[in-house]
């Protein structure tokens, strides 16, 4: 062979060893991302495949600073359904760190890493000066009202999830716990189904409040989520809905199925109202299931009562009745939300 003729076997050499490299480590990095496709077939930009837990802003509805929110996405070699979860009055946060949620949250994320679902923790307070907000009551509440600002908290969010390429779009639930479990309970509603000319309002001990009290938040245009659940709520909502005791008495349609979990032994629960339409009592979660019922077009609304248990019993892990209400209204609720995401 010529010299020449040894320099070009040299260099063809070379240039098959430096494609055979590129080969062995593209081949290598298949495990953290895949390609997703079109309708059409056309690949589009590849997926991350790694766990994701990290801090993200979201618009807040009210204006000023964004809500401060925790985004949990599984590892998974495909798109994945979501969830948006709402706090209670306690807040997200844990009590000694502000960097860290609250054990409640965290351990949500471990089923939820199970089961390979998504989930946003929205905070709702910080960004409005607030650290817990227990027993709040009308006029003073309105600013952060269950009834009609935290659901366009929880509508930001599905807003958000969806610009996200690893989830999938039209597969987004809700959940939330006693003021955000009320905050499900509004976000629910169709509003469209039940809007009216008159002004809105809020009445606590008997004085009717309707400066800063806005109409239900309306669905995205995309859609609303898929399905609820909604821990411990206060379901009277100061009247916004009507009477709540009497079923008759203004409107609540809400557009998904949804499952309330209530403590029997939480004033929420077991304080009751004059039902009007045949003189009994009733109380609040049945009146506002028997409001919906009043209506063709309101979905399925399952409740469940835990014998023994109180307020909050959601993530109490030593025994006892609200340990028993945590582990089988999370089992409940996992189901539930099965049917709805997969």
């Amino acid at each position: 062979m010529t010299k020449q003729g040894r320099i070009i076997l040299t260099k063809v050499l070379l240039q098959s060893t430096i494609i055979l490299i590129l080969i062995f480590f593209l081949g290598c990095n298949k495990s953290s991302t895949s390609t997703s496709t079109n309708n059409s077939g056309t690949p589009t930009t590849p997926i991350s495949t790694s766990e994701v837990l990290e801090f993200v802003n979201i618009t807040n509805p009210s204006g000023g600073s964004p809500l401060r929110s925790v985004l949990f996405i599984p590892a998974a070699a495909s798109t994945v359904p979501a969830i948006v979860v709402m706090h209670g009055s306690g807040g997200l946060w844990s009590n000694t760190d502000v960097n860290k949620m609250a054990s409640q949250f965290n351990s949500w994320i471990d089923s939820f890493r199970l089961y390979k679902i998504a989930a946003l923790f929205i905070d709702s307070y910080t960004a409005r000066n607030v650290i817990t907000f227990h027993d709040v009551a009308p006029p003073d509440n309105i600013f952060l009202a269950a009834e009609f600002v935290r659901p366009r908290d929880a509508y930001e969010g599905l807003n958000y999830l969806r610009t996200l390429n690893r989830i999938k779009p039209n597969k987004i639930a809700l959940m939330g716990f006693s003021h955000g479990g009320t905050t499900v309970l509004s976000t629910m509603v169709d509003a469209a189904a039940i809007a009216k000319t008159t002004a809105w309002s809020l009445i606590n001990n008997n004085v009717t409040y309707t400066i800063g009290v806005l109409s239900p938040a309306a669905k995205p245009t995309a859609g609303g989520f898929v399905a609820a659940v909604s821990f411990y709520p206060g379901a009277a909502m100061f009247s916004y809905y009507g009477r709540p005791g009497t079923p008759s008495n203004g409107k609540y349609i809400n557009y998904a199925p949804l499952i309330i979990h209530a403590a029997a032994n939480d004033p929420l629960y077991t304080t009751t109202y004059t039902n009007s339409d045949n003189n009994t009592l009733i109380n609040a979660y049945d009146g506002l299931i028997l409001k919906a019922q009043l209506n063709a077009s309101s979905t399925t609304i399952t409740k469940y009562v835990y014998v023994g248990a109180a307020h909050s019993f959601d993530g109490v892990t030593n025994s006892g009745a609200d340990a028993d209400a945590s582990k089988l209204a999370r089992t409940r609720s996992l189901d539930f939300l099965k049917l709805y995401l997969f």
